[in-house]
């Protein structure tokens, strides 16, 4: 049966740009708080209160803060999907919204580590409830000669989200503290409300008995556009999730510069930040005289300051003042939180935005000049291209290497358009959430669920110059796998588009 006016003949339905603005709305607070916690990473990993600076694994703890957050997040996705196949989709999208933004901003009055941990779990199920759903509603909200330009708007929200994390995470973890940054998310609960009140959009062709989950994973496991589509993703996933938690860390590890002079020590002990509400210093004096032989003023980067202080310090002195005594030591001009949040932030925001722009104009415009595979060959050349832009800002000294990141973050953000768009192509309208869920849990699970566990593993065996450069090898990867689904798409995309204007029983 079909509900209502279908997108498969007709430009859009009605209300079809209020729910997607509402839509963009929800998806750039979905990005803001991800990358809150990539930013606020360098201040978060040297609070003594949840993190020993000499513990071996630390960077593994700090990996699986997202872990946790992915894990929730994949695994739920199919189930909230089915639910949004069968239920009103704006009240399940609400439900998710409101708890997320909830889990969020309670991210930044944690006390421990497992109660953060815990909260990143809980980010993740309300994510899980919208994630999968809103590019199916958008799907079922306009034309398929369409898709690609619509779903580069509604995927423009990643680089714009991720850019306002990276400098609202650093700005207000810089000014304030880490925690202050966490708070900023709570305001996603104004979207969230919004969604009960919003008109149900009409599905396509919606059989009376839907498909059960495994029916469907069989169906789109012998659809060859769907799997190669999906290990394209979950090889880019994997290095975009990984790195975006780490570069703020790895930015900040090779350009701040930390001395310890006289004047620092001695403001150890007079300035009100380093002072209790009773005036009295939060660094005894035993601490910092133990630190004057070391005083010598000259400026060192980050990893060797930490051996410094390891030298001359008790490990318990190292994991309760090291936040201090960074911040007290940081170098006039040298790179801060803040500001790696607000430079990586505006190369996310320039270059991510004209690419999924670009991106979806680009594969609509290759499908409209009858291009075979069109939105593979957008996707899969310029994924290609980003391999070499990437690992030369892995060798260039700053700023260069700013200029080459920017190259970088273009060409990986090029394919989000093409790539969703063919996942909306290939698969029924019926089947639609639960094909979108099955594909969040398979590029999650193998992605960005584990990368930064993976990235955080290798640099406390070796740094994460070495992580960096061996992850960079899948964007050479999900470059090729997507060039080599070229072949399938047309037919793959003509036959979904016969089942949905064809349904059975019609």
């Amino acid at each position: 049966m079909h509900n209502g006016v279908t997108p498969t003949t007709a430009a859009r339905v009605p209300g079809a740009w209020a729910a997607l603005s509402l839509l963009l709305t929800i998806n750039l607070f979905n990005y803001i708080d991800r990358q809150v916690l990539s930013a606020v990473l360098p201040k978060l990993k040297r609070d003594g209160t949840l993190f020993d600076p000499a513990d071996p694994a630390l960077n593994t703890k700090l990996g699986l803060l997202t872990t946790a957050f992915m894990v929730a997040y994949m695994l739920l996705s199919p189930v909230f999907a089915r639910a949004g196949d069968r239920f009103r989709r704006w009240w399940v999208v609400g439900v998710g919204v409101v708890l997320w933004s909830l889990a969020s901003g309670s991210s930044g009055l944690a006390s421990a580590y497992l109660m953060l941990l815990l909260m990143r779990c809980f980010v993740g199920v309300g994510e899980a409830a919208y994630g999968p759903i809103a590019p199916a509603m958008i799907s079922d909200l306009f034309a398929v000669q369409r898709r690609g330009q619509i779903m580069a708007i509604f995927y423009a929200a990643i680089p714009v989200g991720s850019a306002l994390g990276f400098v609202l995470g650093g700005v207000l973890a810089d000014l304030f503290d880490w925690r202050h940054a966490f708070w900023v998310t709570y305001l996603g609960l104004i979207p969230g409300l919004l969604c009960f009140v919003m008109r149900e959009p009409p599905r396509g062709a919606v059989p009376k008995d839907a498909p059960r989950y495994f029916d469907v994973l069989r169906e789109l496991r012998g659809n060859r556009s769907f799997v190669l589509c999906c290990a394209g993703m979950t090889c880019t996933t994997f290095v975009l999730g990984g790195v975006a938690v780490w570069v703020p860390e790895y930015i900040f590890q090779r350009e701040a510069r930390f001395a310890l002079t006289g004047e620092v020590l001695a403001k150890l002990g007079t300035e009100s930040k380093y002072l209790s509400l009773q005036g009295e210093r939060l660094i005894p004096e035993a601490v910092t005289d133990k630190l004057r032989p070391a005083a010598d003023g000259r400026a060192i980067p980050y990893l060797e300051f930490v051996e410094l202080l390891k030298a001359h310090l008790a490990p318990a002195e190292v994991r309760n003042y090291s936040e201090y005594l960074t911040d007290a030591a940081t170098t006039a001009g040298s790179m801060t939180t803040g500001r790696i949040g607000l430079i990586f932030g505006a190369i996310v925001v320039i270059s991510g935005l004209v690419a999924t722009l670009v991106g979806g104009w680009f594969g609509d415009y290759l499908r409209n000049h009858r291009v075979r595979g069109a939105y593979f060959h957008a996707a899969g050349w310029t994924t290609i291209l980003a391999w070499p832009f990437f690992l030369a800002m892995l060798f260039l000294p700053f700023p260069a290497a700013w200029g080459v990141l920017f190259g970088a973050v273009f060409f990986l953000f090029f394919n989000t358009g093409p790539a969703n768009t063919i996942l909306a192509n290939v698969s029924r309208s019926s089947i639609r959430a639960t094909a979108f869920a099955i594909n969040i849990l398979i590029i999650h699970v193998l992605g960005d669920a584990i990368s930064p566990t993976v990235i955080g593993a290798i640099a406390d065996l070796a740094d994460l110059h070495t992580a960096f450069l061996i992850v960079s090898v899948l964007i050479l990867v999900g470059g090729g796998l997507w060039v080599a689904g070229s072949r399938s798409l047309d037919a793959d995309t003509r036959r979904a588009t016969e089942a949905d204007e064809n349904p059975p029983g019609a």
